[in-house]
């Protein structure tokens, strides 16, 4: 892997580096197999990508903002709890061209990632009781684990607005060995795919 640093995440140097790659944030879609809709239309939106040079632009929606915004304040809440020092990168690159990582942050010296999540009070409070991740985001974490190979993710989810005597819900997830091992299955077949299409459309 090739851990990238010094652009920083959300700007365009970071979007080009993204250009026709898979990552953790479409990797739910990837694992659509067969010739699901979401699947289908990750294809053809990195083949795009790929073939005009641009990344396309996608409508960040007022949740996406939000999440955005309090990452910081759920960042340094997570330093204060665990007295983890975390370090911003910009992504990193899997040794598979095309596929990657932009985690929240990482603990190289610990082989330790980040993941944040920023939900609202409803949602945050039903995982306080239930304890479930969502699949999705199991996922995005696997795939980190995945791209990476090191051993645990810290997946935090920081309520907004925030709960005083609760703001941020933390654990710790361990490599799950059957997902990753599914998920490098279908991110191999998908790009796969993905140069077939180039190409077709190339010689056509």
């Amino acid at each position: 892997m090739q851990i990238i640093r010094g652009i920083e995440q959300g700007s365009p140097g970071w979007h080009d580096l993204r250009r026709g790659s898979v990552g953790g944030s479409s990797i739910n879609a990837v694992l659509a197999k067969g010739q699901g809709k979401s699947r289908k239309t990750l294809l053809y939106k990195l083949a795009g990508e790929i073939l005009t040079g641009k990344t396309s632009e996608e409508y960040q929606s007022p949740h996406y903002q939000r999440g955005h915004d309090v990452e910081k304040k759920a960042r340094l809440y997570y330093e204060l709890t665990t007295g983890n020092e975390v370090e911003q990168v910009t992504l990193i690159k899997s040794d598979l061209p095309g596929w990657h990582s932009s985690p929240d942050g990482i603990m190289e010296s610990k082989r330790k990632g980040l993941e944040i999540k920023s939900r609202l009070a409803h949602i945050y409070l039903e995982l306080l009781e239930t304890g479930k991740i969502p699949l999705a985001d199991m996922r995005q974490c696997q795939n980190f684990l995945a791209v990476t190979g090191w051993e645990e993710i810290d997946y935090v989810v920081y309520c907004y607005p925030t709960i005083p005597s609760k703001p941020a819900w933390i654990k710790t997830i361990h490599r799950d060995e059957k997902m990753i091992r599914e998920i490098k299955t279908e991110v191999t077949l998908f790009l796969n795919e993905l140069n077939s299409l180039i190409e077709r459309i190339k010689i056509n």
